[in-house]
């Protein structure tokens, strides 16, 4: 065979050897899904959050948000508790999410305005939760960028004396800041109704869905890239909570920023 043809044979065999986009060498870098985390804060003591629970539960539901095996766009509700002086204890509010709202206030936004419903998309930007426009556009914004990390998640079933065991996994593609970022896990509950007996919603029937009833830290790891962590956490669950009306959230958030850089979620039930 003439020497020109044989390398041309070479070269030729070299491709198809090598897979396209890498070099033959090493480990490639991961490819992270494109997600939106949505951060609904809402109250059933607000006259106005309604429309935006009803919003967020179709984000749920909607077919053109989600993927394959998990959701692009990730839902979450945060019920506050400084509605619940005016007449109306709201049953899921809690401090922990009001004080999560006033940190990305202060540290996002640089505002001190605090209100209801407001939507926080990915840790970065914000707008009235109960205007589908705005709401639609900031995760049509997040969903156009490429994450930093890749986030997975798999669940053992509930046990019978009420404990969830979550196993979370994190890879970073690229940095994601000069710190470390913390990996966070969430149990939310859907397919709620609150008859309110008082406040501005009495005598409404409310339902809510993908309400946030638990958060841990599962772990943290730094912000370079190919960085990568593996660890579990286990949640107590409610035995009065159907386990088919349960979903876990998992996400990627540089604590100095609260940027979210990569997350996950799948239903407790399928």
């Amino acid at each position: 065979m003439h020497p020109i043809f044989r390398l041309a044979l070479l070269a030729l065999t070299l491709a198809v050897l090598v897979p396209r986009g890498g070099t033959g060498q090493g480990k490639p870098s991961p490819s992270a899904d494109r997600v939106a985390v949505v951060e609904l804060f809402t109250s059933q003591g607000c006259s106005s959050c309604p429309p935006a629970d009803r919003l967020l539960s179709k984000l749920a539901q909607d077919s053109q948000y989600q993927g394959r095996y998990q959701g692009k766009v990730i839902p979450l509700s945060f019920h506050v508790d400084y509605w619940n002086s005016i007449g109306w204890t709201d049953p899921f509010s809690s401090s922990r999410w009001s004080q999560r709202q006033q940190a990305y206030a202060g540290r996002v936004f640089h505002s001190n305005r605090i209100y209801t419903p407001q939507v926080v998309v990915n840790g970065r930007a914000e707008c009235v939760g109960n205007s589908e426009g705005q709401v639609l556009g900031r995760i049509s914004d997040a969903l156009a960028a490429e994450p930093a990390g890749q986030v997975s998640l798999a669940l053992d079933p509930p046990t019978p004396d009420g404990h969830l065991r979550v196993m979370v996994d994190a890879e970073l593609a690229r940095a994601a800041g000069t710190g470390n970022l913390d990996l966070w896990v969430a149990v939310y509950q859907s397919n709620l109704s609150t008859d309110v007996k008082a406040g501005e919603n009495a005598s409404r029937l409310l339902h809510n869905d993908h309400v946030v009833r638990r958060l841990e830290k599962a772990f943290t790891l730094p912000a370079t890239a190919g960085a990568e962590k593996s660890g579990e956490v286990v949640l107590g669950i409610d035995k009065r909570w159907k386990t088919a009306d349960l979903g876990v959230a998992a996400f990627l958030q540089d604590p100095a920023t609260l940027a979210i850089h990569g997350a996950a979620a799948r239903e407790v039930g399928r």
